[in-house]
């Protein structure tokens, strides 16, 4: 079942802002909550992952945002941050954490938990269900934190993709649904033919900008803004595949979209009419160049 759980913060001393790249602390201080509310086994795995594999990672984290969807500054009325869950058997433990947790340190800045809510969550199949009854054939989102992606061992130097073409939107939404949703949700079999041979990009209002993933480590790029994708040729998708491609948007909103969704890239809204809410999530910090 993903859910999305909103944890809103004020600052101890009022007026206090926080560093100007959260997202690597977001994503510490949450699992420090985390690994006092789970087994030593279960925060190992959540940590550092199975031996001899990578990290699990069925979360998503946003930075510290304001009510504008930007980084906090001193006009900010509403500080938050915000956690997708993706794993049905740790929802529990982590929004538990997150609700027992009353302070949060984020750089040198002290925060105070003002609230804990759950803001959505539906089982996977429910998710799929619905999605298939009534299946979209075109899907915009607001990019409030930097989507990108990275090329893979065996593709050369490795190199960043800033550009949200659809096949990788769409292609690393389906990884991610195959690896952490239950075996009763499964996506039918041609939709990853269905995402490459059907989906296109036919919005965009985007930027480039730069994301701090890790202090002292070379930051990432990626784009921000709104885009827009809609199904060619819908009628010569099958229903049950449309609808999978239909669920698998409502599942960004969780998940996030491309790499490094864990220190809070890749945060989206859905914005179906592009009224603007994708304009706030333009860098608040320095001018964006147009990708």
């Amino acid at each position: 079942m993903p859910a999305r759980v909103v944890v809103a913060v004020r600052p101890v001393s009022p007026g206090a802002l926080p560093p100007p790249d959260t997202g690597p602390a977001v994503n510490a201080a949450m699992l420090a909550a985390v690994r006092e509310e789970l087994s030593p086994e279960a925060s190992a795995w959540l940590h550092d992952g199975s031996p001899g594999g990578p990290p699990a990672r069925p979360f998503a984290v946003t930075p510290l945002l304001d009510e504008h969807q930007r980084a906090p500054n001193r006009s900010s009325v509403t500080v938050r941050f915000e956690v997708g869950i993706l794993f049905d058997d740790i929802i529990g433990s982590m929004f538990g954490a997150l609700r027992n947790r009353d302070r949060w340190r984020f750089g040198s800045t002290d925060y105070r938990t003002e609230a804990v809510e759950f803001v959505q969550a539906e089982p996977y199949p429910d998710l799929l269900a619905a999605a298939t009854a009534s299946p979209a054939t075109s899907w915009a989102f607001g990019l409030v934190t930097p989507v990108s992606f990275a090329t893979g061992r065996g593709d050369g130097a490795r190199r960043q993709r800033i550009l949200p073409e659809p096949e990788r939107v769409f292609g690393t939404l389906a990884a991610r649904w195959l690896r952490w949703a239950p075996s009763v949700a499964p996506l039918p079999a041609d939709v990853e033919a269905a995402i490459g041979d059907h989906l296109e990009l036919v919005d965009t209002r985007l930027f480039t900008t730069e994301y701090v993933i890790k202090i002292g480590a070379p930051k990432r790029r990626g784009c921000v803004g709104f885009v827009r994708y809609q199904l060619a040729a819908p009628a010569d998708v099958p229903p049950r595949t449309r609808g999978a491609i239909d669920a698998l948007a409502r599942f960004a909103c969780y998940a996030g979209v491309g790499d490094r969704t864990p220190s809070g890239m890749g945060y989206v809204i859905a914005d179906p009419d592009g009224d603007g809410s994708a304009s706030s999530a333009r860098p608040a910090r320095r001018p964006a160049r147009p990708a």
